[in-house]
């Protein structure tokens, strides 16, 4: 192999042979932190965004719904947002396909910084504007902003990374969000400690008082804007990176440019093969070239689409993909262990909630969590200043720490783990943890091991980001031709933003023994368990049946790991997967000179790696 470090021409190979190359060069690399910082900015910008609603809904209602003791403003407000992310998904997993990955990464971007700041300058002016129609509207573009971050990141990560990191990098970049999450509580906790030196916030419990409501009035716009900050940030770090190489490839069909961009972020130039060797992966597999160089499919035409989703029948990958992320968001989105009063349902025992409420007069106004015994000792208890420090508090403990864990562990141990049956294995171990975790509530609610269930909600979240959550992002970005590898993530995150949007309306209407199930004074919260363990266990059947193998067996040169398929034999399909397995199973297989398995479908023959 010439190892002088240039770009060839690339009209001197075939599009296979150039194919080959690309992949040969990527993968003779490692951990790209480039290419993970660019992504992994703006998912921490866009989780920041996302959750830091939490974080300031009670500031919300303690200054402009004071007395209110119902969520529907608040049920409003994520409904929103969630359906924003919807279409954020999809429109930019189609527009990503169609026009490239870099063309439009940053637009989502700059969409969250507009939003952000929209949020945070919302007013109902002199009472001729509704606060409430202001933050629906800018809500719903920052949730655009937001869904369309997912497909972007996630395949841009993927088609980037070499083979045998791709599980970590995008583990690493997943890992943002429990990241982003806690970024919002800890800016959150510092703000209103920040005020409070000044203007005594725990002092405050009366949102009448003017001064109070002002000094409010700011923390949660501060809270707010910040989070444009790490976007502008993130913005800088898309000017760094270029269209993957195989999008050029694959899609564009420009050689010269699959190169260029590919030395761009890699560097050392493009080595060329030599002319009388046969292209050798740098791992030790052998690939063939194509034999006639068929046409490139046609993109998004009907004929494409027909063909490879239903004549094929990869729709069932999509399928499989959507269903799991759907079952995923309808219990992590449900669970709503981020929202203060929820998390006051979990940390309060039964007789300190009924004793709180009894003191507020039977009943509690939307802005107070029910902060902790301590506090009340102290008549400290009855304020925004500890509601707003300890929900933030209860969330890092509850949440935050355990996803942490969770994404930290799953980059560690990426490699070794058999992601198809991580994630079945996951619902099965997830769904039963519900069920227990419902009964311990049941059973602890008002006793002196009732601290067991919120240690076990935390657990539950640490292997929420151990398998399941961290791999309905993974997988999508892996399983799915070029093509449509962002549409196809764009419209499964999108089927999991759905499961959420549909949590939320049925636990708004739902009740467990006549009480509502988001009525924070009574003890329901067990009953919601049980009933997302139930729809967790079903994932089971999905992930097993529809999601395919992304690694091959250990071949005992790589010790524990498990290699990863590159993205190009898994974005073969249904098919090849299948007639790859039928060929090892009969031990036999069509075998070309330069070491690859032919199998032959419709009249053509499709050439496979030698497994």
């Amino acid at each position: 192999m010439n190892s002088i470090h240039h770009i060839p021409d690339a009209s001197a190979f075939t599009r296979t042979q150039q194919l080959h190359i690309i992949r040969r060069t990527i993968d003779g690399n490692s951990f790209n932190w480039l290419v993970w910082a660019v992504a992994a900015s703006g998912f921490v910008t866009d989780s920041y965004n996302l959750f830091t609603f939490n974080v300031i809904i009670n500031a919300l209602y303690f200054v402009y719904w004071p007395g209110e003791d119902d969520t529907q403003k608040e049920f409003l407000i994520n409904m929103t947002t969630l359906v924003g992310s919807i279409v954020g998904q999809i429109v930019f997993g189609v527009f990503a396909d169609k026009f490239g990955r870099t063309r439009l990464y940053g637009v989502e971007l700059v969409i969250v910084i507009f939003s952000t700041l929209g949020v945070a300058s919302s007013s109902r002016g002199e009472g001729s504007m509704d606060i409430l129609a202001w933050l629906l509207a800018w809500r719903f573009m920052m949730g655009i902003g937001i869904g369309a971050e997912y497909p972007l990141s996630a395949v841009i990560t993927a088609e980037w990374s070499p083979t045998h990191a791709r599980a970590r990098m995008m583990g690493a970049v997943f890992l943002m969000q429990p990241l982003g999450q806690l970024l919002a509580n800890l800016v959150g906790i510092g703000v209103v400690m920040g005020y409070n030196r000044n203007h005594q916030l725990d002092k405050c419990s009366d949102p009448s008082i003017a001064d109070c409501a002002q000094q409010v009035d700011r923390i949660w716009r501060w809270v707010t804007g910040v989070g444009a900050i790490p976007a502008l940030l993130a913005i800088v770090f898309r000017f760094l990176i270029k269209d993957p190489g195989l999008y050029e490839l694959e899609v564009r069909n420009d050689g010269d440019s699959a190169f260029k961009n590919t030395d761009q972020v890699y560097g050392g130039g493009i080595p060329e093969p030599d002319s009388h060797a046969p292209l050798r992966h740098t791992r030790g597999s052998n690939y063939m070239m194509d034999m006639g160089e068929p046409p490139l499919p046609v993109q998004f035409s009907r004929s494409d689409l027909y063909d490879y989703f239903i004549v094929q029948g990869n729709i069932w990958y999509l399928v499989g993909t959507s269903t799991t992320w759907w079952l995923v968001d309808f219990a992590f989105y449900g669970l709503g262990m981020g929202n203060p009063r929820t998390l006051a349902k979990l940390w309060l025992k039964g007789s300190e909630r009924d004793a709180r409420v009894a003191a507020l007069g039977g009943s509690v106004p939307t802005w107070n969590v029910l902060a902790p015994s301590h506090l009340y000792a102290r008549n400290d208890g009855n304020n925004i200043y500890a509601t707003l420090v300890e929900g933030a508090k209860r969330n890092m403990i509850t949440v935050s720490i355990g996803s942490i864990l969770g994404s930290t562990v799953f980059v560690m141990a990426g490699d070794y783990l058999p992601r198809r049956h991580a994630m079945t294995f996951s619902f099965v171990v997830l769904g039963a943890l519900f069920l227990v975790t419902g009964g311990v509530i049941f059973a602890t609610n008002d006793t002196g091991f009732h601290a067991v269930s919120i240690v076990l909600v935390g657990l539950i979240y640490f292997l929420f980001n151990l398998g399941a959550n961290t791999l309905t992002f993974i997988i999508p970005a892996e399983i799915f031709p070029t093509r449509y590898r962002c549409v196809c993530h764009g419209i499964s995150a999108a089927c999991g933003k759905l499961g959420s949007v549909l949590v939320q309306w049925i636990l708004r209407q739902a009740t467990f023994e006549g009480v509502k199930a988001d009525d924070v004074t009574e003890e329901n919260l067990g009953y919601v368990f049980v009933v997302f363990g139930c729809v967790m266990l079903t994932g089971t059947l999905f992930s097993w049946a529809w999601i395919p193998e992304v690694q091959k067996k250990r071949d005992g040169r790589n010790g524990l790991r498990l290699p990863s398929k590159t993205l190009e034999e898994l974005g073969k399909g249904m098919e090849a997967a299948r007639a790859e397995k039928t060929a090892v199973e009969a031990g036999s297989s069509v075998v070309d000179s330069e070491g690859m398995e032919g199998v032959t479908r419709r009249g053509r023959r499709t050439w496979v790696r030698r497994v």
